[in-house]
């Protein structure tokens, strides 16, 4: 057995080129974007003061249904208050012990051995074992949940031989195991249906659920019982849900809120250089904004129609009126750092109004259809990006109406297809390429845009399985190629935060961490009153 107590096995580790979470050093309209963690703090446990009640106001309410299986912007706070992971990524993106204290592979890189953690608890008191852990794994496989984890969770063949030891099988060796199980948050399976019907959350993380009044406010308190002795520090957790972002900021400029999500960009720009405030840029190459195209519409069926919807896009007047420079135009789905990233690629798409006009002639269009573009109805940068979207192709005969939706009903089509466009964020894209390819609603399989021929199967396939980076660059080459050509998923933007905005609290909360994926850690906040 090689042992690997903190990463992978040398022989089908992920390369650094692949996986390094290194800062993006992306500059957009003068700006910095930060890298995949917040500084490590130099403060001494003595120093930090326990106690104290941090209110965090995000734009949308929490979604109970699929949670915590299905990772969404609006459940972002809710999954590492109450949950864990068998595993956490450090800033690197080396797998670390949480649930998880110890693994080893096989010397075949099939069977991956953990050992659990002795004396976790849920919050309901039931012990968390091997078994538990296998519930929620194997869970996961099952297309209702929802998860972006389904195909990842197919590979695998779970095991729990006893309470302390996990045991997951593979057919073949997978470099990006790890990606999945610091993203597959461990719930009590008895909790599993109050938990969808939103009258609990039951979790082994530093907070317990206490209540939730919809539209209005979710409450955590400490865990007193959690794993981690001492922590966490804070006595309570109060996310109140705020629609209005303006209103938002007023409230953590008077002080009572302590930080907010989804703050808009000229208020994060003017705060970044305001030392009473902390500008919190998550994204880390792991989230892009685009349009996807729903191919079982007549409307889309043919290419070079799909092919115009991209020339039509004004990505850099996009990221400078609704991103306010936190980002950068893309015409490929990838960070700049990513072994999949090729410059000549990205540049494949300009805004060309009149290129657009012409494919849509070349298809036979008429200027009398109509397309539906579905997007979140309390998002405001993709607000703003669809508005711009509306009236460009108005000027090349494209009717486009905006279909703002709440969140439960967007994350319901992503499943089934949207029968139109929409327009949303997308993540994964950061961690290796076979994670994005089989994990990421708009380019796995099954899509909602109903896109897949056999040679794309294949790809992804072999993206899956190859551990040779140079061949995997060839195929990964070839699959973008596919989504330029086939235009079913139009990428906009690389983004420096999650899709409803950059993140901003007061000098006052210490401690504040965040993983590849953009979700908090909050047994290490603290609050200096």
């Amino acid at each position: 057995m090689l042992t690997a107590p903190g990463g992978t096995p040398a022989q089908f580790s992920v390369t650094r080129r692949m996986l390094l979470g290194r800062s993006l050093g992306l500059v957009s309209a003068g700006l910095l974007l930060a890298g995949c963690s917040a500084p490590t703090s130099t403060v001494n446990d003595s120093a930090r003061r326990a106690g104290g009640t941090l209110r965090i106001g995000q734009p949308a309410d929490i979604v109970p249904v699929r949670a915590p299986y299905q990772l969404t912007g609006a459940n972002v706070h809710l999954l590492t208050l109450v949950y864990d992971t068998l595993v956490t990524y450090d800033s690197q993106q080396v797998p670390h012990p949480r649930l998880a204290t110890a693994w080893a592979w096989s010397p075949d890189g099939r069977r991956l051995s953990m050992t659990i953690r002795q004396g976790v608890t849920f919050h309901s008191g039931r012990p968390f074992t091997s078994s538990e852990a296998k519930f929620n794994l194997e869970h996961i496989q099952d297309p209702r949940v929802g998860s972006q984890w389904l195909n990842a969770a197919n590979l695998m063949h779970v095991s729990a031989p006893d309470p302390a030891t996990l045991v997951i099988d593979y057919e073949r060796p997978v470099k990006s195991t790890f990606d999945a199980l610091t993203a597959t948050y461990m719930a009590d399976p008895m909790s599993i249906d109050d938990t969808n019907a939103g009258r609990t959350f039951i979790g082994t993380g530093p907070f317990r659920f206490q209540d939730w009044t919809q539209g209005d406010h979710v409450t955590f308190v400490r865990n007193t019982a959690y794993w981690q002795t001492g922590r966490p520090y804070l006595d309570q957790i109060e996310v109140r849900i705020t629609p209005d972002t303006q209103a938002a900021v007023v409230a953590l400029e008077s002080g009572s809120i302590d930080w907010i999500a989804g703050v808009p960009g000229l208020d994060a720009r003017r705060l970044q250089g305001d030392p009473n405030y902390q500008v919190m840029l998550t994204a880390s190459g792991g989230e892009f904004y685009y349009v996807g195209l729903d191919l079982t519409m007549p409307t889309f069926a043919d290419q070079r129609v799909r092919q115009a919807f991209s020339y039509a896009l004004n990505r850099p007047r996009m990221v400078d009126a609704a991103l306010f420079g936190f980002g950068r135009p893309a015409s490929i789905p990838w960070p700049r750092q990513s072994l999949a990233y090729d410059a000549a690629q990205d540049q494949t798409y300009t805004f060309d109004l009149a290129k657009a006009r012409q494919l849509l002639e070349s298809a036979g269009w008429q200027n009398s259809t109509s397309v539906s573009l579905s997007l979140v109805n309390t998002t405001a940068v993709t607000r703003t990006m669809a508005e711009i979207y509306q009236a460009d192709l108005a000027t090349i005969g494209v009717n486009l109406t905006l279909q703002p939706l709440t969140t439960p009903d967007f994350l319901s089509r992503l499943q089934t297809g949207f029968g139109g466009a929409w327009l949303v964020g997308m993540g994964f894209m950061n961690l290796s390429p076979a994670t994005f390819l089989s994990s990421a609603f708009p380019v796995r399989r099954p899509n909602p845009s109903h896109f897949d021929t056999p040679r794309y199967g294949q790809l992804i396939d072999q993206i899956t399985a190859e551990i040779d980076d140079e061949k995997l660059k060839a195929l990964l080459h070839e699959v973008t190629q596919i989504w330029l050509d086939e235009s079913f998923v139009i990428p906009i933007a690389e983004g420096a935060s999650r899709d409803t905005g950059p993140e901003v609290a007061r000098a006052s909360v210490h401690d504040v961490t965040w993983d590849s994926f953009g979700l908090f850690g909050y047994d290490g906040v603290w609050l200096q009153r």
